[in-house]
């Protein structure tokens, strides 16, 4: 009766074992709410990760640099943040891996407040202009770099203010808290619910404004990108993540808007979900087509990158 009882104790412990719950995998999101996220918000809505396999934790923060410190720190094991933080973050020998890509688009627009259309009609006027980013270092901070640059402004002529996404970023629009902005789509359309058309003075949410901006229809966005220790250590599980997003991308494709919109929880629309449905349906075109990183693509967020706005990067990521 013992040995059998041992035997039993010993066969119930091997089927604890081999039904244990495999380890959380702390997946950081570096735009809370962005519609440059509905892929990693979507494969939980759909149990996307929990069917390959997965238990995915998520954390969500206000842009991308501080995504990128929850990375860089360890609090996160991987991030869905942007292509252009990755390339800045090795260029200073950090060991980042990217391995996928969601957009072939950072999806935001350089719009001016209403309150200054009257004296900001094009990029040369914002000199001494307060300009509106998620986060300092974060890639809306780089394209805005990129973009003063091309214009002959040095970025140190303006004042980047800090806006975050979303209901934060339209009301510093709404209140002239600054003078423009780099805002998504769905911010773009409640303001002009609000008051009237905004003047846009540069736009990536289409694959023609992404060929002006970049001179490549498709530049890399969203990314999943982690420490190459973890994605040396976890091969199976960054796979498996990796094909949970992916398996979210080609939903987004074969699913009307308004089924992806009634999966995603209200908060990230607030009062308008129109806007939001509208701003999801103009980014389901600039959706990867492919998981990876093409040469012609990467060469371009290089050349975005640039000297200048690196070193921005690295001061506000405190990258040293």
């Amino acid at each position: 009766m013992k040995t059998t009882l041992a035997v039993l104790l010993a066969l119930l412990a091997l089927g604890a074992c081999g039904t244990r719950r495999p380890k959380v995998i702390r997946l950081g999101i570096a735009a809370q709410q962005s519609v440059s996220q509905v892929p990693i918000y979507l494969a939980a809505q759909l149990d996307l990760y929990g069917r390959n396999g997965l238990d995915v934790e998520l954390a969500e923060f206000p842009g991308a640099s501080k995504g990128m410190e929850a990375l860089l720190g360890g609090s996160v094991d991987v991030l869905s943040g942007y292509y252009t933080q990755a390339l800045a973050v090795r260029a200073r020998g950090r060991p980042v891996e990217v391995f996928l890509g969601c957009y072939d688009s950072l999806l935001v627009a350089l719009a001016v407040a209403p309150a200054a259309a009257g004296r900001v009609r094009r990029i040369e006027d914002l000199r001494g202009a307060k300009l509106g980013v998620t986060t300092p270092g974060s890639a809306t901070h780089q394209f805005v770099d990129f973009l003063l640059r091309r214009h002959g402004i040095a970025p140190s002529e303006v004042t980047p203010v800090a806006i975050g996404t979303a209901a934060r970023a339209a009301a510093a629009m709404e209140r002239g808290v600054v003078d423009a902005g780099v805002i998504t789509d769905f911010t773009i359309r409640y303001l002009e619910r609000r008051f009237g058309k905004l003047r846009v003075l540069a736009d990536t949410r289409t694959r023609e404004g992404v060929l002006e901006a970049h001179g490549v229809s498709g530049f890399p966005g969203t990314v999943l990108m982690a420490d190459s220790s973890w994605t040396g250590s976890h091969p199976d599980e960054a796979r498996r993540l990796a094909r949970a997003v992916w398996e979210a991308v080609l939903w987004m494709r074969a699913h009307p808007v308004e089924e992806i919109v009634a999966r995603m929880p209200a908060s990230h629309y607030g009062q308008d979900r129109e806007a939001y449905r509208d701003a999801v349906r103009m980014a389901i075109p600039m959706l990867s087509n492919t998981p990876d990183i093409s040469a012609a693509s990467h060469q371009a967020a290089v050349e975005f990158l640039g000297a200048s706005t690196m070193e921005t990067a690295f001061r506000d990521l405190g990258v040293r």
